[in-house]
């Protein structure tokens, strides 16, 4: 079995950035759209405006992570469909967390409903909660000294493997078309149903963070970073993809990559972690420790009852204690 070397970087002279350069960037400054407007062909499914429509608005990244301005050309109507049943599973992988993050998507600000509480954002950076049996509420306790809620809650039912397609499908939307290609395997994959011959795949894990970063993100942004080609990258894979919204941010590796085919035959492959996902945890006020959460995306079942705890900043309100009932 091949060994797998998870590194978290942190600064400017890390292993990440020494490795990594920032390839394509999506950020929220203006309306951005991927492809060809006139000449319409499917980057997923091959098929051109002849075989198939184009009607529907194709976004790179789901409009509930606040995406509003990035958009392609290259996306049919029949593969939209298809990846929107995907990011069902995306969207309830983060769970309360997008309530948390207080972005509108397509439907309003995302509800979160316990036995006890009503969660719901008011506008960006305000929740408003709305408790049913204050007595009973163990799923969200306030320590108000250190500004910090402790969650502990059951989240909503999602498909690992989709999570993870939902994922590689934005990294795919950013490639540009000379490089594209060498991702024959990674479309049909994509496009295929799900398998469980990938089981042991490294590849398939998302390392996530929740919260810790010295900004929110009210809108998504993407980053595909390719790595420089030296004796020291060897065991690397090709491509990384960073992405943040709201108090959320991910980062996972292209699988299926005709560049990456020699890493089938190491024994040992090397995953560097950007910083913006990785966890610092500090003793005495000195960093003492570099964390990462791996979340494995490998199965095909559906996840039911899940539970999740984590702890992150809020700052308790006069406007949310007038609305906490």
């Amino acid at each position: 079995m091949t060994k797998v070397s998870i590194i978290p970087c942190v600064g400017e002279d890390s292993l990440f950035s020494k490795a990594y350069n920032g390839f394509y960037i999506l950020t929220p400054e203006k309306k951005i759209f991927l492809g060809n407007k006139k000449d319409r062909e499917c980057r997923f499914c091959g098929k051109n405006s002849k075989e198939t429509t184009f009607k529907m608005k194709a976004h790179i990244m789901p409009e509930f992570m606040g995406n509003k301005k990035y958009f392609s050309y290259f996306e049919c109507d029949n593969c939209n469909q298809y990846f929107g049943q995907l990011e069902d599973s995306l969207f309830n992988f983060a769970g309360i967390f997008n309530t948390l993050s207080t972005i509108r998507g397509k439907k309003g600000f995302p509800k979160f409903k316990t036995k006890t509480s009503d969660f719901q954002a008011k506008e960006f950076g305000t929740i408003v909660q709305k408790n049913h049996d204050p007595e009973n509420e163990d799923a969200f306790v306030y320590d108000e000294e250190n500004e910090r809620m402790n969650i502990n809650v059951t989240m909503p039912s999602y498909v690992p493997h989709d999570v993870y397609k939902s994922l590689v499908k934005i990294a795919l939307c950013m490639l540009p078309d000379d490089e594209f290609s060498e991702y024959s395997n990674t479309v049909n994959w994509l496009m295929s149903e799900n398998s469980t011959q990938h089981k042991n795949n490294p590849f398939f894990n998302v390392f996530r963070k929740i919260g810790g970063n010295p900004t929110m993100f009210p809108e998504p942004i993407a980053v595909l970073l390719r790595k420089k080609i030296c004796k020291n990258t060897h065991k690397m894979p090709y491509y990384t993809l960073l992405l943040s919204y709201g108090i959320i941010s991910y980062q996972i590796f292209i699988p299926f990559n005709n560049y990456d085919n020699h890493l089938a035959n190491e024994e040992d492959i090397i995953f560097p972690i950007e910083e913006r996902v990785v966890n610092k945890i500090y003793l005495d006020n000195k960093l003492s420790e570099l964390g990462v959460d791996m979340v494995s995306l490998s199965s095909i079942e559906k996840k039911k009852n899940e539970k999740h705890k984590a702890s992150v900043g809020f700052k308790i309100t006069e406007d949310f204690r007038q609305n906490n009932i």
